[in-house]
């Protein structure tokens, strides 16, 4: 049996993903959607983001300058409990349908990040922590397992033709060794062609691993095998809470908590064409005026590397006195640099047009990195 990756390392060092007619967009595989923490402290580049299974460990940097001229100073760290230990057992087979529970244990995520809110002459830091995790996560598409079944049967072709060219090489060492016994006359001679045939027969699978037969039909499969995009359908469904705080000036006893909030994303997720709709309860622990109800919706189109998407979200607070209704709208642009390695661009307009800064212009960058997962099994 051999197994191998299902998903690929991701990482800036990673060589640019090839894209098949039959791999589906890389933005519905494996990628870690934007950190609940950076939504708390108002900075996220979209406040509807669509579930997805995670990376092991996401790392998120964003520039919010319009004129980006400045370097990011907002970063953003997410860790998936459940994918940063290996399981050795799990199959694809085995993750193509989840239920609640596995679901749950398979998308919950921790996430943590820090970012400056305040201004040159009055500097504020936030942080935050956020949580999150889908009860229903879709299931594996058609075209996913179809390249899973082609890619098993790809491996057990290649561990054939590596048996059966073992097998040439054997027979002809044997018959080589029957010869040579014919001609020898003493014990010693004979344990000595032993000896060589053993130390040759040892030798055989890494010399025809080495063989330009079977080194074409390993870099087909790799091609194959770079190609996969693991894409989930359906309807899905996560949940979110998370705190931000904030410290004055940076110092660590100035801080404080400023903000909480829980929200509900639910979408369906298609080949190409996905939709996604939030609601969002805001709290604010320094001002109740400023507690809001969010509902927003997103529409998303991706294929191959790259992703757009628009979205609108609605404001209402709660409180008397309150603010009045806001809104906001933005266009994003997404593009897969390397693998595992996200470019995200935001336009826009954010919630108070009159409030300077309100218009969106950011660049992020998205690091997603995951490890083994599941073994394919070669029959």
């Amino acid at each position: 049996m051999k197994g191998i990756l299902l998903l690929l390392v991701g990482g800036m060092m990673a060589p640019l993903a090839a894209q098949s007619n039959d791999a589906g967009p890389a933005f519905n595989g494996l990628r870690t959607p934007v950190s609940p923490a950076f939504v708390l402290l108002g900075i996220a580049p979209t406040q509807v983001e669509r579930p997805n299974t995670p990376a092991d460990l996401a790392l998120s940097v964003l520039n919010r300058s319009a004129a980006f001229t400045s370097l990011p100073r907002d970063v953003a760290l997410e860790i998936s409990p459940y994918w940063l230990v290996t399981h050795p057992t799990l199959t694809w087979q085995d993750d193509a349908t989840r239920g609640v529970g596995t679901s749950l244990a398979r998308t919950m995520t921790i996430s943590f990040a820090t970012a400056e809110l305040g201004t040159s002459t009055r500097p504020i830091t936030g942080l935050a922590l956020g949580l999150r995790a889908a009860p229903f996560s879709g299931r594996l598409s058609d075209s996913t397992k179809a390249q899973l079944r082609r890619l098993g049967e790809r491996l057990t072709d290649e561990s054939k033709l590596l048996s059966a060219l073992i097998a040439d090489r054997q027979q002809a060492l044997i018959h080589a060794l029957r010869r040579e016994l014919t001609t020898i006359t003493t014990k010693e001679d004979s344990a000595a062609a032993l000896e060589r045939f053993n130390t040759a027969n040892a030798r055989i699978a890494r010399l025809q691993m080495g063989t330009p037969e079977f080194k074409a039909a390993v870099d087909s499969t790799d091609r194959m095998f770079r190609d996969l995009a693991v894409i989930r359908e359906g309807f899905v469904l996560e949940m979110a809470a998370g705190a931000a705080m904030q410290a004055p000036g940076g110092a660590a006893d100035s801080a404080h908590l400023a903000r909480w909030g829980a929200w509900v994303t639910a979408g369906y997720e298609g080949p190409a064409v996905s939709f996604v709709f939030v609601n969002r309860f805001l709290a604010s622990s320094v001002d109740t005026a400023s507690d809001a109800v969010d509902l927003g919706m997103r529409l998303l189109y991706a294929t191959g590397r790259y992703a757009l998407s628009a979205e609108a979200t609605f404001r209402t607070f709660t409180e008397r006195g309150a603010p009045p209704n806001q809104y906001r709208f933005a266009a994003l642009v997404d593009f897969e640099l390397q693998k595992g390695l996200w470019i995200t661009g935001t336009f826009g307009r954010d919630y108070s047009a009159a409030t300077p800064g309100s218009l969106i212009a950011q660049i992020g960058v998205s690091i997603n990195v995951a490890g083994e997962r599941i073994a394919i099994p070669v029959h």
